[in-house]
């Protein structure tokens, strides 16, 4: 079976779970907040910041620098939409913990197995080629967010996505990694989900629990 295939059908109900649990489900229901959005959205922008600063420190190695894909980065649009949503009160946020506990494991990737950071680029990245499509909408017309505030969701220039992703998914083929480098692959893979879903849901607790 391909290699990406079985990690795909591996981590399913993990992936599918990431999607609906947490604020994320409450944002697309039109039940969270345009302050709880800024939240989130500004834990997100750490998230990016840790995984494409940490591909760019590897640009001159081959199996990494493939997947430093700056077409798909998102942290400075995420910034900008901060700036304008946040504004004055960007500098008195802070991460939740459970973003703390991911930008901790990326930089420990980065440092024992960089060859991993494939991982969180593939869940972040792939995803919002995707998912990205769907919340714009529902934003502005739920949560009121200008549209100079929704630059994380712009469409970047790849042409056919589903050829792009085609395409991606190639670049894990190209790898040839061990059996055993196999298996971190698929075990970090599922962390990323993980996180997200931990992120997600601590966010939800942290600004509705009291509903």
């Amino acid at each position: 079976m391909n290699f990406m295939i079985e990690i795909k059908n591996n981590t399913k109900e993990l992936h599918l779970a990431s999607e609906k649990s947490g604020f994320i489900k409450r944002l697309l229901e039109g039940k969270a907040t345009k302050e709880g959005y800024i939240e989130y959205i500004f834990n997100l922008h750490a998230m990016y910041e840790a995984i494409e600063t940490s591909l760019d420190s590897h640009l001159s190695e081959e199996g990494i620098k493939e997947f430093a894909t700056k077409e798909l980065y998102r942290a400075e649009l995420i910034k900008k939409d901060l700036e304008v949503l946040a504004g004055d009160k960007l500098s008195e946020m802070k991460l939740l913990p459970s973003t703390e506990a991911c930008i901790a494991r990326i930089n420990q990737v980065n440092k024992e197995y960089p060859e991993l950071l494939s991982t969180y680029a593939y869940v972040r990245f792939i995803a919002d080629l995707f998912g990205g499509r769907i919340f714009p909408g529902v934003l502005t017309k739920v949560y009121g967010i200008p549209d100079n505030a929704l630059n994380y969701y712009k469409d970047v220039n790849i042409g056919d996505v589903r050829e792009y992703v085609m395409n991606y998914h190639k670049k894990f083929e190209k790898l040839n990694l061990s059996e055993d480098m196999q298996k971190l692959f698929g075990i970090e893979i599922s962390n990323v989900y993980i996180y997200n879903m931990a992120i997600s849901n601590e966010l939800d607790v942290k600004l509705y629990s009291s509903n």
